[in-house]
């Protein structure tokens, strides 16, 4: 994933603008993303990830899909299916 702003970052993941800044804050301080400002709309901040926090994305990517594999493997797939779509339904 690229640069994004704060507010379309907190629509992707369906979080509000208070939690979302403060989530960034958080990366910030361990160093997994950088923030700047737009620059023609400098009311609006970009996130972008740093090096270290891609490679924080690609060791945890696998890990969290294994986790997903673990928590869905007593359904079938036709019901895997079903869980997700309505999981979706909810964001």
């Amino acid at each position: 994933i690229g640069e994004t702003s704060q507010n379309q970052l907190g629509t992707l993941i369906a979080m509000d603008a208070a939690t979302v800044k403060g989530v960034i804050d958080r990366l910030k301080a361990r160093g997994l993303v950088e923030v700047s400002k737009h620059e023609v709309d400098k009311r609006r901040l970009l996130v972008n990830l740093t090096a270290e926090g891609r490679e924080a994305i690609e060791r945890l990517i696998p890990l969290a899909r294994a986790i997903t594999e673990e928590t869905l493997a007593p359904l079938t797939a036709k019901e895997a299916a079903t869980f997700l779509r309505l999981l979706a339904k909810l964001a």
